[in-house]
């Protein structure tokens, strides 16, 4: 059975009353990201995120649904930060040197040798009883969903895009949202708590700022 209309009604006043208007995501909510559909999907995620958490405030979750609130909060958080990240890297700045540096790494290529010439060496490629194989390293172009996220955010940082503390925070984060397999969360005895959820919330504006300020400082011919 839905709620009743009055019932709706109350709930929407009071979750709609304390979120942003849409002057305040024109002006303030990641304004250099010029791809239009990336940016209207961020929008709806961090509204959908504040309308959830509304909801859960004004239930006063408490353990399970506390627990609830949290990792919704982190899930969808830093998956706008992880987005944005991906955007600045791999749109904004694909051919500066830290970027490329991701994108193009050095892998250890094995020279296959003919069977009658290994013979030969077999005695000299062998180490503690180990056969030894030969390698030549060349730089190869490196898939950048297989680039982990703590690359990306050092990159980031190499950039001059955001400070040391927001690095920490976001690989933080990170960590916290791939504890959300409950495996994971009781082998690493994680204790979800409001803290987490509100940085989360904080650090997806602090980004936004963050990033904004710096590009306009070092980068903005790229804003034009």
């Amino acid at each position: 059975m839905p709620f009743s209309k009055d019932l709706q009604t109350n709930i929407r006043d009071y979750i709609y009353g304390h979120l942003p208007s849409i002057d305040w995501y024109n002006k303030n909510f990641y304004t250099f990201i010029k791809d239009n559909d990336l940016r209207d999907r961020l929008i709806v995620e961090f509204k959908n995120g504040r309308v959830i958490y509304k909801i859960f405030e004004g239930l006063q979750a408490e353990d399970e649904l506390l627990l609830a609130q949290i990792k919704t909060q982190v899930i969808m958080y830093v998956s706008i930060q992880e987005a944005v990240i991906n955007y600045i890297l791999f749109d904004l700045f694909k051919d500066k040197g830290p970027v490329q540096d991701l994108l193009y790494q050095e892998r250890p290529i094995q020279i296959m040798i003919p069977n009658h010439k290994k013979e030969k060496l077999k005695k000299e490629l062998n180490h503690d009883g180990k056969e030894l194989f030969t390698y030549y390293k060349e730089k190869k172009t490196i898939d950048k969903t297989k680039i982990r996220y703590d690359q990306k955010v050092n990159a980031t940082y190499k950039l001059n895009l955001i400070d040391s503390k927001l690095k920490e925070d976001l690989i933080k984060l990170y960590e916290y949202r791939n504890t959300i397999h409950i495996e994971a969360e009781l082998k690493k005895n994680l204790d979800y708590n409001l803290e987490m959820g509100l940085l989360a919330y904080r650090r997806v504006e602090g980004l936004s700022i963050q990033l904004a300020e710096n590009l306009n400082k070092h980068y903005q011919h790229l804003l034009l």
